[in-house]
């Protein structure tokens, strides 16, 4: 591991060795790993490039124009409907169970099962391009924590606080066991002669990260020690780097950020509930920046290098005081004020990108912004591997339009896709869970041809089925988180 001293030196007294280094660095011997040595910080980072397109051709920009000028247009429809159809709203306002937010947490969920299994497919170029270039993982991170903010207080009064902690704490327990589970399974599987779990244990760059394609083509080992594991007995490095999460499928490296997350969920919410959100979220905002500005990584967990907890936590504590104060929030927000001010923050900032994109493509400066703003946007404020500003901001608009619409289109909504999505949304952490073992029971296909646009779209359609009716007939709920 990286900060770990290894001593080769074929003799224990320093005059000679010292004395041998000398005459070595002054002759023709190259002094120095027989291989190129790889520290596991920079084979973490590259395994955000799987929620990256292939080639940066300069479109992703566009695509994150495209998609919050569909979201404007989808908000305006969403009043239209409001106002002229109100059959189609949402019946069940004050149901302690939304169904509007199991919809679109199946939505999410689903793009992260079709990304992560690298096919092509129509499936996968939406999910990867259009819906990935607006949101990601911080969606997923957000309705979680909206989730378990709507459900906290409700528990509470039922077992009481320190009750109530203990029964989280428990669940993050079980998120923590299974994560250990998920990650020796894997690698056990790919004991098996005739399996290649590599597809998952391994990442090859693909050169859109930060060393850009001088890197390509390198395969980062993220089970390097694990082998040592089978030792008798075996070393504490290895042992500790399984207790730590430091290995795993690049597929599931988030799920540390979930168990760290579920254990700070108690304190967090110690606040919220007493009033003092606004504790929380400066708390939370002072780590975002400090993250942003010193790049600190607290933990050496596998996920800290692709989501750093003092980044990604924002989305969960905002989450929270969402979830808690979903009444209060949707009362403000239904009122005539409150529908303005999100007509204009939604308008107004797809208005703006939409701007400054007819300004780069047609070669005009979209004045008051200057003329370089464009190009500088994306690489400082809309990077997807980062959790930037822009990021958080189509969150934000994200979260809005969804409401919106879900809520006063919700009847042909469900009627289309909600049988499918629901279930999906519900149950969305078991989702995560069992699709590293559909990825990886995907990658063993023989004969596979992940180019080929029928295979990828009837692997992806079947792939996505069976997890649906794995959910729909429970299939070990009793043991996997939900």
């Amino acid at each position: 591991m990286q900060g770990d001293v290894v001593d080769w030196r074929a003799t224990r007294t320093d005059e000679l060795s010292t004395a041998l280094l000398a005459d070595l660095r002054s002759s023709a011997v190259v002094v120095g790993p027989v291989t190129r040595v790889l520290d596991q910080e920079a084979a973490n980072e590259a395994t955000a490039q799987g929620r990256l397109p292939d080639v940066d051709d300069g479109g992703e920009l566009g695509w994150i124009v495209l998609c919050a000028a569909l979201l404007a247009i989808v908000f305006v429809f969403a009043g239209f409907a409001g106002r002229f159809i109100p059959s189609w709203r949402y019946p069940d306002e004050h149901d302690p169970r939304d169904k509007r937010l199991d919809l679109f947490r199946g939505w999410i969920i689903l793009t992260v099962v079709l990304t992560h299994t690298e096919l092509t497919s129509p499936y996968s170029h939406i999910s990867l391009n259009a819906i990935g270039a607006i949101t990601g993982a911080e969606m997923f991170v957000l309705l979680s924590g909206i989730v378990l903010g709507m459900i906290y207080a409700p528990t509470v009064r039922k077992l009481g606080e320190w009750g109530t902690a203990v029964v989280m704490w428990k669940r993050a327990r079980k998120q923590y066991l299974v994560a250990l589970v998920v990650v020796l399974l894997v690698f056990l599987i790919g004991l098996l002669p005739f399996v290649d779990a590599t597809a998952i244990t391994t990442f090859t760059d693909r050169g859109t990260g930060e060393n850009g394609q001088q890197v390509k083509g390198q395969v980062y080992d993220l089970y390097a020690n694990a082998p040592r594991l089978f030792d008798y007995p075996p070393p504490w490095y290895a042992v500790k780097q399984l207790l730590l999460l430091q290995m795993g499928p690049w597929v599931f490296n988030i799920m540390g950020l979930f168990v760290v997350l579920s254990l700070l969920l108690p304190p967090m919410m110690f606040l919220v509930r007493r009033g003092l959100w606004w504790v929380l979220l400066a708390i939370s905002w002072a780590a975002f920046v400090y993250s942003a500005t010193s790049s600190p990584h607290w933990l050496p967990s596998q996920f800290e290098d692709v989501f750093p907890l003092l980044t990604w936590q924002i989305a969960f504590t905002h989450g929270l005081v969402i979830g808690h104060y979903r009444r209060q929030l949707t009362a403000a927000l239904t009122t005539r004020i409150g529908k303005i001010g999100c007509t204009i923050f939604v308008l107004g900032y797809a208005g703006s990108l939409v701007y400054l994109w007819l300004g780069h493509t047609y070669d005009f400066v979209a004045t008051p912004f200057p003329d370089t703003a464009y190009g500088w946007l994306y690489e400082n404020a809309y990077t997807r591997i980062f959790l930037q500003p822009g990021r958080l901001l189509d969150l934000a608009l994200m979260i809005v339009v969804a409401f919106a619409f879900l809520t006063t289109c919700w009847k042909p909504v469900n009627a289309v896709v909600g049988w499918f999505w629901t279930p999906l949304g519900a149950a969305s952490l078991y989702v995560f869970i069992v699709h590293v073992l559909f990825v990886l029971a995907i990658a063993n296909i023989p004969g596979l041809d992940r180019g080929s646009l029928w295979q990828g779209t009837l692997i992806h359609t079947v792939e996505i089925l069976l997890i649906w009716l794995m959910v729909k007939k429970q299939v070990l709920f009793s043991v996997i988180p939900r």
